[in-house]
């Protein structure tokens, strides 16, 4: 970060006076599919250092929602849905988390979600870190977990995550969720204790050796349903956690994936405090944490 000077423009090209953050951009994470189904991915994650504001300018802000969870005792055998992407201004786009497939391979996103289904299928692909400019440069996800083809078991794959790939299933059990980015040294209040992004873990399927299903990725990540009939929870709230799929019973379904956040690290001396949305702050010794889990926007 820049420690307390701002920058000025001069002339007939020169632009206002700049200063510069630390920001973190977390899209919505995907849902599991129901029913044993692929688990979904964390959402995309932004983290750029020394990023630059210009004073005087509106920055708006767009937090991207988890993909819609399934419902348990649905009649059909569902596939997830993918998270919503969140954006800072024109500037930066984190992209949502890919969907858990049932009975196929796992949906790309920022991170890509688990596969499912009675034969070999490869889990989703990560896109964050092919967006143009910084949404690329500075971005963070991986691949969702492949599914495992052993008859009679067949489990599904863990969702990605920004900081680790999402487990594939094994013979002895579903895939856990990939590890999310552990930002707890700028935002150790904010997400799930400073870890951003987890992808959700697989549900059981009933036979399988082990009840359980795979463990979430730290970052807000759901563990997949237990046999014999339990759904997931949702991934959680404002971390970009993908959900867990449902077991393989009722059928179960799964819950939301969790939704997305911004979140800045500023200068006190640079900070305006002009800001819509009602985002939480706090102070952070010389710095000001402000951190926005619903649409708003900073004026510079």
């Amino acid at each position: 970060m820049a420690f307390g000077y701002q920058v000025l423009g001069f002339g007939s090209g020169g632009g206002g006076a700049t200063y510069e953050i630390d920001i973190l951009v977390v899209a919505g994470g995907g849902s599991g599919a129901s029913r044993w189904g692929g688990a979904g991915a964390g959402g995309g994650l932004v983290y750029k250092t020394s990023h630059e504001i210009i004073t005087g300018q509106e920055y708006n802000v767009v937090i991207g929602a988890g993909g819609v969870g399934t419902p348990t005792g649905a009649s059909d055998r569902e596939t997830g849905y993918v998270g919503e992407d969140t954006t800072w201004g024109t500037e930066l786009t984190a992209k949502g988390g890919g969907l858990g497939g049932y009975d196929a391979v796992g949906g790309d996103g920022g991170s890509g979600g688990g596969a499912g289904g009675y034969s070999v299928k490869a889990g989703g692909s990560e896109i964050q870190t092919s967006e143009p400019g910084d949404s690329g440069t500075y971005g963070f996800g991986s691949a969702g977990g492949a599914c495992y083809d052993g008859s009679p078991h067949y489990t599904p794959g863990g969702g990605g995550g920004a900081g680790a790939v999402g487990a594939a299933g094994t013979s002895s059990g579903p895939g856990a969720g990939g590890a999310g980015k552990d930002l707890s040294a700028d935002f150790g209040s904010e997400g799930d204790s400073g870890w951003f992004s987890g992808g959700g873990g697989g549900g059981a399927m009933n036979y399988t050796p082990f009840a359980a299903g795979g463990a979430g990725g730290s970052g807000g990540g759901s563990q997949g349903g237990a046999r014999p009939s339990s759904g997931s929870s949702a991934g959680a709230a404002n971390t970009g956690g993908g959900s867990g799929s449902g077991a393989q019973g009722a059928p179960a379904g799964s819950g939301n994936g969790g939704s997305g956040a911004v979140c800045m690290k500023v200068l006190t001396a640079d900070y305006s405090g002009t800001v819509t949305g009602s985002p939480n702050t706090r102070i952070d010794g010389d710095y000001t944490i402000v951190e926005f889990t619903g649409n708003g926007s900073y004026t510079g």
